[in-house]
């Protein structure tokens, strides 16, 4: 018998495609192999509580990259010229429009893909010929050994990888719970050359880690055992004859173009990202550096502290003056109301234009109410003033989308979005926006402009020519023009602390 065991990842990418080496029917040639009884899959439970916490991820990761291109292809224009702007409104505006249907077409499904996507990994973990090992006491035991003696895959700094050390612990005592031969096979199939290869060079890649080796070999199964990266060369070179007498070849080889093309691709980065670090410059492979370099640099902690001050010292004006509102109707409500009636007549005399609400049929309530209905009607509204502060919402870290929103004393929704996209390559530029908008329209920006740098090497690997990379921050206009409408709504938020202290003195209270 031929036992698989696939890492996480492996799944995933049958049911979300975000890799090109699986196609849209991984999945089903996946079942078609198990139907054919020559074939069983290992599963420690925790990979199916693993593939189910990260799908519905991926999914929404779905929606937000549709949103993100939606975005991108809205804040595209071009020039200003009769025959330019009818080729890109030509070009542009179905591409806008196709964007905008399938974000509103995901936004509608994505409950129900995800939903889906679940009920199909339920399925596969009860196909057929698919053996579930669940914990036992003896296994989370030995979970915990190997984090004490930092053994693989806690041998890595700072790495919580307890679900990865369960795969490991469930393949080396897989005799525990499988009656296994001298001429069965094993394989193991992950691309997470961190955790469970020797090493991340192209060599040590596809040899497990010598940790796990030594206690595959105690426990006689390295003779069994086959370790492999790439989950559909596997099955065609592994397992030729089942794939046949399955009838699922055909399927795999056209699969199997795809991740070749992709492992060329990935070498093809490498190669790029040494000759890179080589000469001091970050790795492409991933937006993540460019990001947590931007988060950390003092412009941005700068701009989160501004943010931060400026909307908590709002928060605390505002809150301040709702107490002073509270303070005047408790004084208010104190008064004997004869008095109050005596004050308002004398205001209404001296005030032909603004008159306090009162007619001599009023109950004392009434007449209470009144002045609250003035001071809502000409002086300042309560409800904007609680809306305002229920509003307030900011982040205390940098990230894409939102840093703050906020309703201001007028109604209108105040934000600070970061837009753009990080697109890693050599010898070239992205943007990211600091945008502040009112409503629905742009009223400032920023800029943190991202430029990759380049190496290149002559004949005789050594360095001919580069460039560094730089991070440019424009972000002063964009600082300036919140805190001046920040401090607009402080201003309103003074003057309404002014008029109740003149309603004060009107009635004498």
């Amino acid at each position: 018998m031929k036992y698989l065991l696939l890492d996480t990842n492996i799944y995933i990418d049958m049911i979300v495609s975000r890799s090109s080496s699986h196609s849209a029917d991984s999945y089903e040639l996946l079942k078609m192999l198990l139907d054919h009884d020559k074939v069983k899959i290992i599963v420690p439970a925790i990979i199916e509580t693993e593939i189910k916490r990260h799908i519905a991820s991926e999914i929404q990761n779905v929606g937000r990259l549709v949103q993100k291109a939606r975005k991108s292809i809205n804040e595209i224009y071009w020039i200003n010229h009769v025959e330019e702007i009818k080729k890109y409104n030509e070009k542009i505006k179905p591409l806008s429009q196709t964007l905008g249907n399938m974000v509103d077409e995901f936004g509608k499904n994505e409950e129900g893909y995800i939903n889906d996507a679940s009920q199909k990994i339920t399925e596969l973990m009860q196909y057929k010929n698919v053996i579930r090992i669940e914990e036992n006491s003896s296994l989370l035991l030995n979970v915990q050994k190997r984090k004490l003696y930092k053994l693989c895959p806690f041998h890595i700094e700072d790495k919580e990888s307890w679900a990865d050390a369960m795969i490991i612990e469930t393949l080396i005592n897989i005799r525990d719970f499988i009656d296994i031969h001298n001429e069965d096979e094993i394989y193991f199939v992950t691309r997470n050359h961190t955790d469970f290869s020797k090493g991340n060079n192209k060599t040590e890649r596809d040899l497990i880690h010598p940790h796990i080796e030594k206690e595959l070999m105690k426990n006689q199964l390295m003779q069994l055992f086959h370790y492999r990266s790439l989950y559909t060369k596997t099955l065609l070179d592994d397992f030729s004859e089942e794939a046949k007498e399955a009838n699922i070849y055909q399927s795999l080889m056209e699969e199997a173009e795809e991740e070749r093309r992709a492992r060329i691709e990935d070498l093809r980065q490498e190669l790029d990202d040494f000759a890179r670090e080589s000469g001091g410059l970050t790795s492409l492979s991933s937006d993540d550096a460019y990001i947590e370099r931007i988060s950390e640099s003092t412009e941005v902690e700068d701009l989160i502290s501004i943010i931060e001050s400026l909307l908590s010292s709002l928060s605390a004006e505002i809150e301040d003056v709702m107490h002073e509102y509270d303070q005047f109707v408790n004084d208010l409500n104190e008064k004997p109301v004869d008095h109050l009636i005596a004050e308002i007549q004398a205001y209404n005399v001296n005030s032909p234009f603004l008159q306090i609400s009162y007619e001599n049929s009023f109950t004392e309530e009434e007449v209470r109410d009144s002045v609250l209905e003035f001071v809502n009607d000409y002086l300042f509204s309560v409800e904007a003033l609680e809306s305002s502060l229920e509003s307030i919402e900011y982040k205390d870290y940098f990230e894409f989308n939102e840093l703050l929103t906020f309703n201001d004393l007028d109604d209108n929704t105040v934000k600070l979005v970061v837009v753009g996209q990080l697109n890693p390559r050599n010898d070239d530029t992205d943007s990211i926006w600091i945008q502040l908008h009112k409503n629905e329209d742009r009223i400032s920006y920023g800029e943190i402009e991202v430029h990759y740098g380049y190496m290149n090497f002559d004949e005789d690997g050594g360095a001919s020519d580069g460039s560094a990379e730089t991070i440019d921050y424009r972000l002063e206009k964009v600082i300036n023009d919140l805190k001046e409408i920040v401090q607009e709504n402080r201003d309103l938020i003074n003057e309404i602390s002014d008029d109740l202290i003149k309603m004060r003195a009107i009635l004498s209270i």
